[in-house]
């Protein structure tokens, strides 16, 4: 019997000190993110089969905007 009232004590320490729900909520969020990503990347690898020279300047936009983002930061 004192066994099991230790069990008990450990579980519901356990319990208590364990991220409950918000495990569950991130794992949710995280395999939602990924297959949102995924998609993306799909999509953006068809894209690049069907219309390669569209492909090739978004790429080029994408950079220029992201290079002139990080130049505004590299000034403050």
């Amino acid at each position: 019997m004192a066994g099991n009232s230790e069990i008990d004590r450990l579980q519901r320490r356990l319990r208590w000190e364990a991220a409950g729900p918000l495990t569950a909520i991130s794992n949710q969020a995280t395999g939602s993110l990924f297959s949102g990503l995924s998609a993306l990347v799909q999509w953006i690898r068809r894209s690049a089969e069907e219309r390669p020279l569209i492909s090739l300047v978004l790429a080029f936009e994408a950079g220029f905007t992201i290079a002139r983002l990080g130049s505004r930061r590299a000034k403050l």
